[in-house]
C-alpha cells in the first residue's frame, strides 16, 4: 500500500468511526484526524507529482 493509500485509508476509518460515536468530543476529533489524514495524502500526492511538472515545464 502507498503512503497515499494509507493515509487516505486512515482518514476513511476515522470518518466512520466519527458516525458511530455518539461522544461529540470524541467525534469532532476523529474528524480533525481524518481532515489531518487526508491533508497528508494530499501533500505526498502533490510532492510525487512535483518533479513531472517542473521537468514538463523545462522541456
Amino acid at each position: 500500500m502507498s503512503d497515499t493509500a494509507h493515509y487516505r485509508f486512515q482518514s476513511d476509518q476515522a470518518r466512520r468511526l466519527a458516525r458511530q460515536v455518539t461522544d461529540a468530543a470524541v467525534r469532532e476529533k476523529l474528524l480533525e484526524m481524518a481532515e489531518e489524514y487526508g491533508r497528508y495524502a494530499d501533500l505526498i500526492e502533490a510532492r510525487s507529482t512535483e518533479p513531472v511538472a517542473v521537468e514538463a515545464m523545462a522541456h
